[in-house]
């Protein structure tokens, strides 16, 4: 880049799309000049009436954690929506959250002049979904409440979530602070919500599933830009097992 010239926003762009479609993400994300991609592995918590409207199969899905340069997030949330089709229910779901720092070289490595250029940024492009009414709550829990905090969340008016399985490290100083001993195998809830249900939905999780309950929960919540795949509810249909 010139000397000085400030370089664009990044966000992060998180895909949620069937098991074993990531790395054909992530192929997607590297023709365009994407190099930070991280894929996990996540499962589906949709109860079965949304499933089978969803005409999913199976619930087991990819996670692709991707960095991308705020000019070029409308062509690849373009690109990819088109290539999973996921603009039809069930296909999947692809948001990107805002940061607000990023490790110093990330930006000159994915906001090249020419990659920016090649992009075409300029160029007029499809009208996306654009959002910023909706919001990605996280709840990190120990091993084997994920029912807990999605049958509370439901009380709320979620319709489900993806679930990530993690590991909690370096927990002696906390255990020693709180009083209590945490495991060390958690389960990482992440649930997309309309703005308007995320307090009541983290104060029924907080309270079936908080720090202060066995599943010793801890509660946090990241602003949504841009939003594709979550259809709107089904209107006349309690959403039951």
């Amino acid at each position: 880049m010139s000397g000085g010239k400030k370089l664009p926003r990044l966000k992060l762009m998180v895909t949620i799309i069937d098991r074993d479609k990531g790395a054909q993400a992530v192929s997607l994300f590297r023709a365009h000049n994407l190099h930070f991609d991280y894929l996990c592995m996540g499962l589906g918590t949709a109860s079965s009436k949304i499933l089978d409207y969803f005409g999913l199969s199976e619930t087991e899905k990819d996670v692709v954690f991707s960095l991308v340069p705020e000019p070029c997030v409308e062509k690849i949330l373009r690109l990819t929506a088109e290539k999973f089709q996921i603009h039809r229910p069930g296909q999947g779901i692809l948001f990107t959250v805002p940061l607000s720092g990023v490790s110093a070289q990330v930006p000159h490595v994915l906001c090249k002049e020419e990659y920016l250029a090649r992009e075409g940024t300029e160029e007029e492009a499809e009208s996306m979904e654009q959002t910023t009414q909706y919001t990605l709550i996280l709840t990190v829990v120990n091993h084997g409440n994920v029912d807990a905090v999605m049958d509370a969340a439901r009380g709320e008016g979620a319709r489900g979530g993806t679930v990530l399985y993690a590991r909690r490290v370096g927990m002696e100083d906390m255990e020693n602070m709180l009083g209590f001993t945490f495991q060390p195998e958690k389960e990482v809830v992440a649930i997309l919500t309309p703005k308007e249900h995320k307090r009541g939905i983290m104060e029924a999780i907080n309270r079936a599933a908080g720090l202060t309950t066995e599943a010793r929960g801890i509660l946090f919540s990241l602003p949504v830009d841009d939003l594709i795949g979550l259809q709107p509810p089904i209107e006349g249909k309690r959403e039951e097992e």
